[in-house]
């Protein structure tokens, strides 16, 4: 897991390799003012969903991770933590399906980081995350994820 803006992350560009470098372009140069919530095609290597939603408790919040993409989480407006676990923490609530490239998990939340317009956070495969939980109030937000195939 990576969390930082997307500026500082486009400016390193020794840290990471062809196919992360173009998502963050691509995050850089797409205006996705207006473009409606839902999975939007780009690609064969890359496709997005528009997300919006109001945070809430982590007890209403759920785990997942993915085997085929990388997760790339832009904040375009609003507040929320991210809860952070490698999956061997975690234990297996309902199995890996090919067709959501998704395990979903419970486990116990200790780790959290706050972003907001402009944050990225990258998820990998070993990465267990839980999204949309309050950053102390309830608040919308609007973000970008962008899933590039490994």
């Amino acid at each position: 897991m990576i969390v930082d803006s997307l500026t500082h992350l486009l400016e390193d560009k020794a840290a990471f390799g062809p196919k992360i470098q173009r998502g963050l372009q691509f995050l850089r140069d797409t205006d996705f003012t207006g473009k409606a919530a839902g999975r939007h095609e780009v690609d064969e290597e890359l496709f997005y969903f528009i997300n919006e939603y109001e945070t809430k408790a982590a007890e209403e919040c759920f785990w997942e991770a993915h085997r085929k993409n990388l997760d790339l989480h832009f904040i375009l407006e609003g507040k929320e933590k991210i809860g952070y676990a490698a999956i061997e923490r975690l234990d297996v609530k309902e199995e890996y399906s090919d067709e959501k490239d998704a395990v979903f998990f419970t486990g116990t939340l200790e780790s959290t980081v706050a972003v907001s317009s402009g944050d990225l956070m990258i998820c990998y495969p070993q990465d267990g995350h839980m999204t949309a939980i309050m950053a102390g109030e309830k608040e919308a937000v609007r973000k970008v994820v962008l899933k590039i195939k490994i």
